[in-house]
């Protein structure tokens, strides 16, 4: 036989049938002018005219005004339909039922007649809190779907009612019957997702209440077939009287039923399942029946809610009971990758199934229960890693979904994974054991329909005899708590990973902290050893330089000795600032400059101590810079000590500051009797200093201080060697 392509059904435009089903009226009205645009249905039999009323006032038809209708009803684009009440006829004795609603900016009437005995608003009211008792009492959610097929068979007098659930797939199963006693049961059987179309499923979102009182009944054409506001065909969507799809009308009659009605249940703005309800005559359903029975629905659906929120609370809280206990065992360990593969058997706990693995940088290193092999899982750990792949996975039919599974469905047919980390792979996965189903499906599912006699045509099957198939390859499926168990399990764990990772790098860096502290306090130990035999190493360099200057009795030999020692002081100076200082690469120059100021005029006399200025800004320069600088102050304090003022003594001002493009400024001026260029020594003191001068790249001017002399040495600084005003001893300039 040849093979049929189904989703043509999911392509049928059934919201636009351009026509109606006869046992009432569609007029379409313009909501300006309440003119009557398009008609459908037996206006003759219905309404008492002799001709389709197009182009007439609606008013024409009815006792009430339409506008006052309208009003009262709260008829606004996208409402819901509203029920106008039972109305008056103009043209003919009796009342009919009329239901509006906004539609693409016209308002579309439905009209059926009323019916001469209708039972009361108190009678209907009062069976429908019978209802909600009857399935508030019920134990479970079976036999509170049981209750209400019961009583909506008992208020419609239908043969067969049904609460029918929709599947994962978009197949069906029927969860509850009440039936006559001479029909075949439909329980437990199973539909194929094709009986009901996708448009159809939508459509049953949208109306919650849906009747056909005769499946053979003949269309009643809308005239005229385009809307004239819109140009386009009628979207009857929302209508009541909306004309059915032959495949479905054709699919009743196979299953011997004459008449129907459908009731939504709705759970969480999604369609969960129907009230399916069949008769073996053609019966039309009031409209207060309709209205009563869409009431009980809404309850079912609150009914269904209620219980399998509070199921999934059940099991959400037993989940996290034992998730919490797992977790702070793990807690208490300082590897949670390790806690984990010591307690597989306990993760089976955290969500029941058969088996479970641990895989870490793709080596299994913990299993447990019902499993694939190390390599399969090491395999499915990878597959679950590639790119694009969520963290946490569900299925209970993985061999569909990853075909190597194909060998192992019996162990693993359903699987739970949740990726902990890629970085560092580690991936834990539960397994489920393939259970072996038999459906009973009202006919075979894989022929639900057959070519007709017409080319491009479907016919529904014919047959709804029971057909059994048995299904491989899937497990019990994850329910909603145990996902959400699994997500908070993971997210607990990553963060647990991440915690004790940051304390190990946290304990490393203060190991590696308390390290270099006993480094440093080994350093300051040696460099304290260093500097004491320096510095005594200095002084007793000093004391011989100052034993041979008194044993000499050349006065100019003396004086040699004189000068190296206080060569020696100027870079006794500077090892003791760096010895003090916590930054040995550089040094406060103005603090350092007193220092060794001080320490000169010990051996020049307390005439000097009074006579020599300091007057310097706060400024940082290299060490090795700093001990030329000092050795050049010397020189210059020296000679302007010794020939200034001709072995007297008198003002001599230093003064240090910022040059221009980084530079340090040093000004070494007298008022004493000064000197040419030409009368400058030429001894060892002068050679010295332009030596040294020229070592750090400076320049040196002498000039005339009138009176005196005044020399300004001017040396460059590395870039990144600033002024430092609360650097250790800096001051305001000052003398």
């Amino acid at each position: 036989m040849q093979s049929i392509d189904l989703t043509i059904c999911d392509q049928e435009p059934i919201h636009i049938p351009g026509a109606i089903q006869p046992h009432g009226v569609l007029l379409v009205i313009d909501p300006v002018s309440e003119k009557i645009l398009q008609v459908a249905g037996d206006t003759d039999g219905l309404l008492g005219l002799e001709s389709p009323p197009l182009g007439r006032q609606v008013g024409d038809l009815l006792v009430a005004r339409f506008e006052a209708l309208a009003r009262s009803a709260g008829i606004t684009a996208g409402n819901e339909p509203a029920y106008l009440g039972s109305v008056r006829l103009a043209a003919r004795s009796g009342e009919i039922d009329v239901v509006a609603h906004d539609r693409d900016g016209v308002v579309l009437l439905e009209l059926e007649l009323t019916p001469e005995v209708r039972p009361s608003a108190a009678r209907l009211l009062a069976v429908v809190r019978a209802v909600a008792a009857s399935l508030e009492a019920a134990p479970d959610l079976p036999r509170a779907c049981q209750a209400a097929a019961r009583e909506i068979r008992s208020l419609i007098g239908f043969d067969r009612v049904m609460v029918y659930r929709f599947l994962e797939d978009g197949s069906g199963c029927v969860l509850a019957e009440d039936k006559a006693a001479e029909l075949s049961p439909f329980l437990n059987h199973h539909y194929p997702a094709s009986d009901i179309p996708r448009q159809a499923r939508e459509l049953y979102l949208r109306n919650p209440i849906r009747v056909i009182p005769d499946v053979n009944y003949v269309p009643a054409p809308l005239m005229p077939q385009l809307c004239s506001s819109t140009g386009r065909p009628l979207d009857m969507s929302d209508c009541a009287l909306r004309s059915v799809s032959p495949v479905h009308l054709q699919y009743l009659r196979n299953m011997g039923v004459s008449a129907s009605m459908s009731v939504s249940i709705v759970r969480d703005g999604v369609l969960w399942g129907l009230v399916a309800c069949h008769h073996t005559a053609p019966r039309l359903v009031p409209y207060e029946l309709r209205e009563a029975c869409r009431h009980v629905g809404q309850i079912l659906s609150q009914q269904i809610a209620a219980r399998e929120e509070a199921e999934a609370h059940i099991q959400a809280r037993r989940l996290a009971e034992v998730r919490d206990e797992l977790l702070l065992v793990l807690a208490r360990t300082d590897n949670v990758e390790d806690a984990l593969a010591e307690h597989a058997a306990d993760l089976r706990t955290v969500l029941p199934s058969d088996g479970m693995a641990i895989c870490r940088r793709g080596e299994v290193i913990a299993s447990f229960g019902h499993r694939p092999s190390d390599t399969e899982i090491a395999d499915l750990a990878c597959w679950l890693l590639r790119e694009g792949a969520p963290e946490l996975y569900s299925t209970d039919r993985l061999s569909e979904r990853h075909a190597p599974a194909s060998s192992y469905r019996a162990q693993a047919s359903g699987l739970l994974a949740a990726v902990i980390s890629r970085e560092e792979p580690l991936v834990l996965l539960w397994f489920r054991a393939e259970r072996l189903e038999v459906i009973n499906w009202a006919g075979n599912p894989h022929k639900p329909a057959e070519p007709g006699t017409i080319p491009g045509v479907l016919t529904p099957r014919a047959s709804f005899a029971v057909w059994r198939e048995a299904v491989h390859g899937r497990s019990r499926p994850w329910t909603a708590a145990e996902l959400d168990a699994a997500r908070r399990f993971r997210r607990a764990v990553f963060d647990l990973g991440r915690q004790q990772r940051l304390e190990e790098l946290n304990r490393r860096l203060r190991q590696t902290l308390s390290d270099k502290e006993e480094l440093i306090v080994q350093k300051d130990l040696l460099m304290g050893e260093v500097h004491h035999r320096v510095q005594n190493s200095l002084q007793l360099v000093n004391s011989m330089l100052g034993l041979q200057e008194r044993e000499v009795a050349d006065p100019v030999l003396a004086a040699h000795f004189a000068e190296a020692r206080r060569r020696l002081l100027a870079v006794s100076a500077v090892h003791r600032r760096l010895w003090r200082s916590d930054h040995v690469q550089s040094v406060s120059f103005d603090t350092y400059l007193r220092e060794l100021r001080d320490g000169l005029v010990e051996g020049w006399g307390p005439s000097w101590d009074r006579n020599i200025g300091i007057r310097a800004a706060p400024v940082l320069v290299p060490t090795d810079t700093a001990v030329v600088l000092a050795l050049v102050v010397t020189e210059l304090l020296t000679n302007a000590v010794k020939h200034a003022y001709r072995g007297a003594s008198g003002p001599i001002d230093v003064t240090v500051g910022r040059g221009s493009s980084g530079s340090i400024r040093i000004t070494v001026a007298d008022q004493g009797t000064g000197m040419l260029q030409e009368e400058r020594p030429g001894g060892f003191g002068w050679r010295l200093t332009r030596t040294l001068v020229a070592q750090v790249k400076g320049e040196i001017a002498f000039q005339d201080n009138k009176p005196g002399t005044r020399v300004v040495l001017t040396v460059p600084l590395p870039a990144h060697f600033e002024s430092h005003p609360e650097a250790e001893g800096h001051r305001p300039l000052a003398s």
